[in-house]
């Protein structure tokens, strides 16, 4: 029953099966039929392509494109299809002698697929394969031969780059790279000509086989081929242009592998150039040395030739050779024996013989010496010849490699490795070559790799600063323009300014000053090195000083170039450079530039140059347009440089009052000295022209009339912690003390006693000293004052001393008698003492004490004090440049009243 159904199923699916397969059939004949009607015409097309050189045979490929459409209706294709195709164009009759332009007309006008304008292409193709076919014994190694040939030749352009590389074939390419060394470099070469194309590098990173393949044979044979190596790191350079691809070259270690191939090259250049140094000079002697000693050599052959015959045809006996042969005999006696039994004449020929003899074999020596130092000469010039055409190929390797790290390290932590590896010290050996593409590309890495401290510390190591004055020789402007940008960078470092200046840049750097193309760098590089003092005055031997003067007169912008005038600015701080600024005229013109255009840089130019006394008289003739200017401009910069430079003019001929009595000054200044009211810079410079302007008495007079010492106190007040402002107050003091018109209104109609004795215990060195100059004058004009004055100075110079007695008193107590509290004990200088006890000592006067603090008092110079402006000035001129005021000889008529004596410190 079972057996039954089971058939019973099993007839059934075969039926349905059967009617299924006879349903398909009929359908498509049906359809084959409908399409048949409906189909009228096909259409063919062809569409030329590319074309090149058969890699095995005397053929021609010709790369096209076949489209084929079927159309029922026109414009209404029903089926197309379109693929790629390639016919063979065999040249049986190529030979030697064959035209390839002959035959290439001939090819193009037989062939529909190749157009008229590939006609140069067929020739140039036709050429080759006529070429090639004459260096190969078989056509199984034509592509090993045709590298063979390119590998001879030295040339990086082989067959492969003759043959158009195509992505489709990549696999055969790669097969290459595990051939012999010339299938290598071929297929290196086709997978190169793909890489330059950047469309194709997406493509490459995505195999990893070739790119596996590539780091292989890079790692296993960079050392058997430069072509090779030069060839695979060129492919990853072209990786390294973008910043996307960087992980491909971190992956395979490739940055790793060029510092190898660098160093072993760089090894490998400087042995064959020490090679060809001992074939120069095979003992080792410096060249002058060979030379002297050639030509010393030489002279004695003269000598020898040239020296006179002895009489009678009879040679000298030390020129006569002795024998070396043992006569027949065996006896030396005999032989001499039977020489002296012969005839005279006899012997005589026979020394004669002998002495030629001698003289020829010297001839033939010389002549064999003469050929085989030419032969020397021509080996040399060979080997240098073949060292010249290795450097040249080298150096494309070098300079691929070194840009390919230059690329990646934009990382910082690539570029960190590649110090630990000692890459400047591979750098700074190449700046010895001569190819001007290498030197361009090293030059930029170094001053990439500058801007690091460490690295610029290995730069100086290195002697980097050294090999730069030779690519400045040159006359490329690019090579010239980035030895300029690696000088500025390291520029920012004094040591290497100082091996700047010693390998004598300065004056090649002034001659870039007229050069458009390196005006901007070289006046940066200037900039850096005139802020060392001693090279100011180094700049006055060069055209440095009046050419960038007369930039800055002839400068058609209102405002001056910010590097030309900060250098100008600098230059101004010596003396020599100074002068040379303001020769011909030039102080007029620049003043003159600077009042119309109120340019503040330029007038800080001229304000350094009225610091230097020989040059002030010059300014004499402006003071009336700078002190108009002062309550005119609203530029406080401009303002503040103007008030510098009339500070500055400390000269005993101008009459300070006249100016600020017709220019209205009095008012202005008033306004300026209200705390809070203007900056602080106007405010100190202001302060400084009242401290010129109060060494005249009459102007003294003048200020104190009209209160302005008044004003100075109460800036006094509001300035305490600001000691530029409070140091230059207390000098306007110490000047209107040294009037003696002008001294008892100090000391009695103002407070300026207390504050000064307040500024006695200051911090300030400078401060102090001008309150105990201020001081001692009004000590010995007031005798309240002088007794005050010497307990505070009493006070201030024992005050330690007398803290340290005290607590070595209070401790000896403790352990003597123990507790004292209880004790009334006195102290061991009473305060009571110190208030009522008679400073002066009565009696008999010392003469000498007397004399001598009245030395200490009257020989306070009028020196003024340093300001920030005058101590940066001192610390680049080297030298105090300020102004001396003239001394007051009244002061030494003072004497101290009654019979008083100056105060004895402990």
């Amino acid at each position: 029953m079972l057996s039954l159904v089971f058939q019973l199923i099993s007839g059934l699916i075969l039926l349905l099966f059967c009617v299924h397969y006879i349903y398909y059939i009929i359908a498509f004949l049906i359809t084959d039929d409908m399409q048949s009607e409906d189909a009228k015409y096909i259409k063919k097309r062809w569409k030329g392509g590319s074309i090149e050189p058969h890699p095995t045979e005397k053929a021609i490929i010709v790369h096209y494109k076949l489209e084929a459409a079927v159309f029922a209706e026109p414009g209404d294709p029903m089926l197309e299809e379109k693929k790629d195709c390639q016919r063979v164009i065999r040249l049986k009759n190529l030979s030697a002698k064959t035209d390839p332009a002959t035959l290439a007309r001939e090819v193009v006008e037989k062939c529909d697929l190749i157009h008229n304008s590939q006609l140069s292409d067929v020739e140039q193709i036709i050429y080759y394969l006529k070429n090639r076919r004459d260096n190969i014994s078989n056509d199984m190694d034509n592509q090993r031969a045709q590298s063979r040939i390119a590998t001879e030749k030295g040339s990086m352009v082989s067959s492969a780059e003759l043959e158009k590389a195509s992505i489709r074939v990549i696999d055969t390419y790669v097969e290459l790279l595990y051939d012999e060394l010339p299938d290598k470099i071929r297929g290196s070469a086709l997978i190169l000509q793909l890489a330059r194309n950047p469309d194709n590098l997406e493509e490459l990173e995505k195999n990893e086989a070739v790119l596996c393949a590539l780091s292989r044979v890079l790692r296993e044979d960079w050392r058997k081929s430069l072509d090779l190596s030069t060839n695979i790191v060129y492919i990853f350079f072209c990786f390294s242009t973008y910043t996307h691809f960087h992980p491909v070259i971190v992956n395979h270690k490739i940055g790793s592998l060029c510092m190898d191939v660098i160093d072993y090259e760089l090894k490998r250049y400087e042995q064959m150039k020490n090679d060809l140094e001992m074939r120069r000079n095979p003992d080792g002697k410096p060249e002058k040395q060979v030379v002297t000693q050639q030509s010393t050599e030489s002279a004695d052959m003269i000598d020898i030739m040239n020296e006179e015959k002895p009489k009678d045809m009879e040679p000298p006996r030390r020129r006569i050779p002795e024998l070396k042969q043992r006569p027949k005999s065996g006896n030396w006696s005999s032989f001499h024996g039977s020489l002296s039994s012969v005839n005279p004449l006899v012997k005589s020929r026979a020394m004669n013989n002998s002495y030629h003899e001698f003289l020829s074999n010297e001839v033939e020596c010389g002549v064999k010496a003469e050929k085989d130092a030419k032969t020397q000469k021509e080996e040399y010039e060979k080997l240098n010849k073949q060292l010249r055409i290795f450097a040249k190929k080298q150096e494309q390797l070098l300079r691929v490699a070194f840009y390919l790290l230059l690329n990646i390290a934009e990382n910082v932590k690539l570029e960190e490795k590649m110090r630990k590896k000692m890459i400047i010290r591979m750098l700074v050996k190449v700046l010895e070559r001569q190819n001007i593409d290498l030197l361009i590309l090293v030059v930029t890495f170094l001053k990439k790799l500058s801007i690091v401290k460490d690295n610029k510390d290995e730069m100086y190591e290195m002697n980097v600063v050294e090999k730069l004055p030779r690519l400045l020789q040159s006359t490329h402007p690019d090579l010239i323009q980035v030895t300029l940008k690696l000088i500025f960078n390291l520029s920012f470092d004094g040591p290497l300014r100082g091996k700047m200046i010693r390998v004598g840049f300065l004056p090649k750097l002034v001659t870039f000053l007229s050069d458009d193309k390196h005006h901007d760098i070289v006046l940066k590089i200037l900039y850096h090195m005139s802020m060392d003092d001693k090279v100011k005055s180094m700049f006055t031997y060069t055209d440095c000083v009046p050419l960038i003067t007369d930039m800055l007169l002839l400068n058609l912008n209102q405002k001056s170039d910010m590097d030309l005038i900060a250098l100008a600015i600098n230059l101004a701080l010596n003396k020599r450079n100074a002068q040379i600024m303001i020769e011909n005229n030039r102080l007029h013109n620049l003043m003159v530039r600077a009042f119309k255009y109120q340019d503040a840089l330029l007038m800080k130019m001229i304000r350094n140059i009225s610091h230097h006394e020989n040059l002030r008289i010059h300014f004499v003739d402006f003071v009336g347009d700078l002190a108009k200017i002062l309550t005119e401009c609203d530029d406080e910069a401009f303002v503040v440089e103007c008030l510098g430079i009339m500070g500055n003019l400390a000269l005993p001929d101008l009459d300070y009052s006249q100016i600020l009595h017709n220019f209205n000054l009095i008012q202005w200044i008033r306004q300026v000295l209200v705390p809070g009211k203007m900056q602080d810079d106007i405010v100190l410079d202001t302060i400084v022209f009242l401290g010129t302007c109060a060494c005249d008495e009459s102007c003294a007079m003048f200020l104190c009339k009209a209160d302005v010492i008044l004003s100075l106190i109460e800036l006094l007040k509001a300035k305490q912690e600001d000691d530029e402002i409070v140091l230059q107050i207390v000098f306007v003091f110490q000047q209107i003390l040294r009037n003696e018109s002008t001294r008892n209104y100090m000391i009695r109609e103002t407070e300026s006693p207390a504050y000064l004795i307040d500024l006695m215990h200051d911090k300030n060195t400078e401060i102090r000293k001008v309150c105990d100059n201020c001081l001692d004058i009004i000590a010995f004009s007031d005798s309240d004052w002088a007794s005050r004055i010497k307990l505070e100075k009493f006070r201030n110079h024992n005050a330690q001393w007398l803290t340290m007695v005290e607590t070595q008193q209070d401790h000896e107590d403790s352990q003597d008698f123990g507790n004292v509290d209880d004790v009334d004990l006195q102290s061991f200088i009473p305060s009571e003492y110190l208030d009522q006890c008679r400073l002066y000592q009565s009696g008999e006067s010392n003469d000498d004490s007397e004399s001598n603090y009245r030395a200490t008092s009257v020989n306070s110079n009028g020196s003024r004090p340093l300001s920030s402006h005058d101590e940066d000035f001192e610390g680049k001129t080297g030298k105090a440049d300020d102004a001396k005021f003239p001394q007051d000889t009244s002061m030494k008529e003072l004497e101290l009243d009654g019979e008083e004596e100056p105060l004895l410190l402990a």
